[in-house]
């Protein structure tokens, strides 16, 4: 037992996988509270201590022996996790401006989908990935298994409406004829209704 800035600590064994500490087997100081009243009483650790250093030896062995074993199944897993690529889309504008990031917690939903589970705290990502092309994040599987994971990000541009001067020409003349269209009509309409009168003062006249 030791002191760390005030605060008492202890040195423990892991006896199961608890991902903010470390893996099984691995040798780490805790808070002496958080050893003695929540990791040691779930069996999730021993006390890395001298003082029963039979009973500690017998369990080192039972905790050396799933060690292994875990690390024969992270390494397969490992080998089938290696092959897999996740895909994401990001969007991106005109001048190359990415809207949204891929992060840890992205990538592990992915995997989940695809039939993979990882815990985000095994994803080492250090900065969120923003641009697209390929990049490879490690996945920690163990304590000793560390794989390179492929991550594939596809850009997808921004749909933005773009009218060219000849198109904007085009459209001004387009409205500019359809003015002068209803004016040719007024003015046709103005037309026959003069002749129109121009006929009925023939005819009384005639009369």
């Amino acid at each position: 037992m030791q002191s760390l800035e005030g605060i008492t600590v202890m040195q423990i064994i892991l006896r199961e996988d608890f991902l903010s500490l470390g893996y099984i087997g691995d040798t780490v100081s805790v808070k002496r509270g958080f050893a003695r009243n929540f990791l040691i009483p779930r069996g999730l650790a021993v006390e890395a201590s001298q003082t029963n250093d039979r009973l500690l030896k017998h369990k080192l062995s039972v905790i050396l022996a799933k060690r292994l074993k875990k690390k024969l199944e992270a390494e397969q897993f490992g080998n089938i996790l290696k092959q897999v690529t996740v895909e994401f889309t990001l969007k991106v504008g005109a001048k190359g401006k990415s809207f949204g990031v891929v992060t840890s917690k992205d990538i592990e939903a992915s995997l989940k989908v695809l039939g993979y589970q990882v815990d985000r705290r095994q994803i080492r990502l250090v900065d969120a990935i923003k641009s697209s092309g390929l990049h490879t994040v490690e996945v920690k599987l163990h304590s000793e298994v560390s794989i390179p994971l492929q991550i594939k990000v596809i850009a997808a541009q921004l749909a933005a409406p773009v009218v060219s001067a000849e198109e904007g020409e085009t459209g001004k003349g387009r409205r500019k004829g359809r003015k002068m269209a209803a004016a040719e009509d007024a003015f046709d309409g103005d037309s026959e209704a003069a002749a129109q009168t121009d006929q009925s003062v023939e005819s009384e006249s005639a009369e």
